[in-house]
């Protein structure tokens, strides 16, 4: 992953966030839904000219992986995503989205988030590509092996 070029800085800035309709309805399993959230969301990103580096959508939960980042606060990034996404769908497919929920809101209040440095931003979107599967079936993916974690100094040092 190459990093973001400003005109007077160098470096990287990526959110993770993951968004759930109200009330967790399992609303993603409409296609037309999922779609045009998706749709929405890139088109979201462009606007701020940030980069969707993985989005994958369980039935009832969204991760969007997101980098260029830096202007933005964490508030900001889940504003312009939630709000506009929620009146696009709520505007366009009100007939599909008026099944699944009630009232104005398309998501949920709350939301999770958490930034991802260099080291950690590949098996972020690794994770997120990889995990959605068990969302859509009966069966747990087969876990990896934990690497053997790292030595302390006195070990390495040690050796």
């Amino acid at each position: 992953m190459e990093f973001d070029k400003y005109s007077h800085s160098l470096g990287e800035s990526n959110f993770h966030f993951q968004f759930t309709p109200k009330y967790r309805r399992d609303i993603f399993r409409d296609v037309i839904i999922k779609k045009a959230c998706e749709e929405s969301f890139l088109k979201i990103a462009m606007k701020y000219k940030m980069v969707v580096r993985a989005l994958e959508f369980g039935p009832d939960h969204v991760h969007l992986f997101l980098g260029n980042c830096k202007k933005y606060s964490v508030p900001q990034v889940a504003q312009y995503f939630k709000g506009a996404s929620s009146r696009e769908l709520r505007k366009k497919y009100w007939d599909r989205v008026k099944l699944h929920l009630w009232g104005d809101s398309f998501w949920s209040d709350g939301y999770f988030y958490e930034s991802v440095g260099r080291v950690t931003s590949e098996s972020v979107e690794y994770y997120i590509k990889r995990q959605q599967g068990k969302h859509w079936a009966d069966v747990d993916f087969e876990v990896h092996k934990k690497p053997p974690s790292q030595k302390s100094l006195k070990e390495f040092f040690k050796s």
